[in-house]
């Protein structure tokens, strides 16, 4: 089976130039504690968590207003292709305790997430 065959979330992201305060008012319309960042051409850069903002924000007194999510995420990330073995990506997730990780398409763009869970159930 391959990750095209499994139920992708919707891709909850940001941009990399967007603003720290608007990534958090984000994370806190939703129950996810992470989003994930990506590029102007829309490919998965990194992931940001409320934690990270936490940290690598308010912990540090960083400039709410010069802060972009570029500067907060955590980068590189492991982004799945959609003709992927389902089996060996939620192996990788299993050994690296990914919960989800971002899908794109034949175009490098962000189309989904897929969850551990969901490839646990499909397998």
């Amino acid at each position: 089976m391959q990750v095209k065959d499994c139920v992708l979330i919707e891709a909850f992201k940001c941009n990399e130039n967007e603003n720290v305060v608007e990534v958090a008012k984000k994370l806190s319309e939703v129950t996810l504690r992470h989003i994930f960042v990506a590029d102007d051409n829309e490919y998965p850069v990194g992931i940001i968590s409320v934690l990270d903002i936490n940290n690598r924000v308010v912990a540090e007194n960083k400039n709410l207003a010069e802060t972009t999510a570029k500067d907060v995420m955590s980068a590189p990330i492991r982004v799945a292709k959609m003709e992927e073995d389902a089996k060996t990506l939620a192996d990788e997730m299993i050994k690296n305790s990914w919960v989800m990780t971002p899908v794109v398409n034949e175009e490098n763009k962000m189309v989904g997430i897929v969850t551990l869970n969901q490839l646990m159930q499909n397998e």
